[in-house]
């Protein structure tokens, strides 16, 4: 019985290897890229912004958000990545905003965003964004 249960255990314990590297190889051919920066300054103003891009048949789907909380409200702020002006989030009531750009082939939903520009850059680690006074980096 325990030899039984000992085999047994092997065998589950070499298909979980299988399994995870079978995932690990997905995820390295992954045809997605994703990049991610958290906003913040000399103020109690938050936010964050979120870069996405994936191949989907033969379009390149790019999604673009910035989210921003505890600013005044009405207040208009600048999104600039890399210096670049990309557009301008107006706070509500609450003193929170968002712009969502998304490319329009894939934009099913008034709340999917606006169509990406056609001149949309690609964002990768290391460039820089600002919303109004705060500011962060992708990674």
């Amino acid at each position: 019985m325990n030899r039984t249960l000992s085999l047994a255990l092997a065998g589950l314990a070499s298909t979980v290897v299988v399994a995870s590297a079978s995932q690990f190889a997905l995820a390295a051919n992954s045809n997605s890229f994703r990049v991610r920066a958290n906003l913040s300054g000399m103020t109690l103003a938050s936010g964050s912004a979120d870069y996405r891009e994936r191949q989907r048949g033969n379009v390149l789907e790019q999604r673009f958000s910035v989210e921003v909380e505890d600013f005044a409200p009405d207040t208009e702020l600048a999104v600039e990545v890399n210096g670049m002006l990309f557009g301008t989030i107006i706070t509500d009531a609450l003193g929170g905003g968002e712009l969502q750009f998304r490319t329009a082939q894939f934009i099913d939903d008034p709340g999917d965003g606006t169509p990406v520009p056609t001149d949309f850059p690609h964002i990768a680690a290391g460039d820089s964004i600002t919303v109004g006074p705060i500011s962060g980096t992708f990674n």
